[in-house]
């Protein structure tokens, strides 16, 4: 029981999170907008072309949503890409310009040919449950599992994670994560679980480990079996994808 619900954080927690991939941010609402693409097959790099034209295009029109890319490679949705915007607050859904017109035809022309299916979701950052870094230079990969909290045991789950993010934090946990909630599309309780890392080499176990702060946090191996026990009860986890940053894609051909 101890091995199972140690690899069940350890990995979620060092390994990482879906949809994607944050930014340092301003203050705001920390709403993100993410929009799971499916290129058609054999078009992968006429879209790439194709958003990346229409970025460069954009650039020079005041009030537009700037867009990180990501490439999918594991998982079910390899070959997939996520493009986020976070940094948002919900007012800034709502705003209208003058150019929307003629960027809906842009990308009619030069990226919807190209694409298979696209969904959107909407999430917003848990600060207070995450531990970011300070300076995001050489994070080239995250790693994304989606959890989904059962109902009726929100408080519960909340409390146990909060204690065991607090845990980390002062206990010097080596590696970077971060929680966003969906606040729509996706499904009923669900969470993202995203972990940023330097490459598949960002991935090696360092210490102190999981375990090893939990045990002393909690009082003994008895005690971490029983608190994992309990509050692993209350959510679920779901898929898992690692991604990696599309710089090129990401362009917006300003230097901004």
């Amino acid at each position: 029981m101890k091995n199972r619900l140690t690899f069940l954080l350890i990995c979620t927690l060092l390994c990482f999170s879906w949809v994607i991939p944050v930014q340092a941010q301003e203050e705001n609402e920390g709403v993100a907008m993410l929009i799971h693409i499916t290129p058609k097959a054999g078009h992968k790099d006429a879209l790439i072309k194709g958003i990346t034209d229409y970025h460069h295009w954009i650039a020079s029109f005041e009030g537009h949503t700037r867009y990180t890319w990501w490439e999918v490679l594991t998982g079910p949705e390899s070959g997939t890409y996520y493009a986020h915007s976070g940094g948002h607050n919900w007012a800034d859904f709502d705003a209208k310009h003058d150019w929307d017109e003629k960027s809906a035809e842009v990308i009619q022309s030069n990226v919807m040919p190209h694409v298979d299916s696209m969904t959107r979701s909407m999430e917003v950052n848990m600060d207070e449950v995450s531990h970011w870094p300070e300076d995001w230079d050489g994070y080239s990969h995250v790693q994304v599992e989606a959890w989904y909290v059962k109902n009726g045991h929100f408080g519960k789950f909340n409390k146990g994670l909060k204690r065991i993010v607090t845990a980390l934090k002062a206990g010097g946990f080596p590696y970077h994560f971060g929680f966003t909630r969906v606040a729509s599309g996706g499904h009923g309780g669900q969470l993202s679980l995203i972990s940023p890392v330097k490459g598949w080499a960002g991935m090696s176990e360092e210490e102190p480990s999981f375990y090893q702060i939990m045990t002393k946090e909690l009082g003994g191996e008895e005690q971490f079996e029983a608190f994992m026990t309990d509050w692993s009860g209350t959510f679920k986890v779901g898929h898992s994808a690692m991604m990696k940053y599309m710089p090129g894609a990401s362009d917006y051909g300003d230097d901004k």
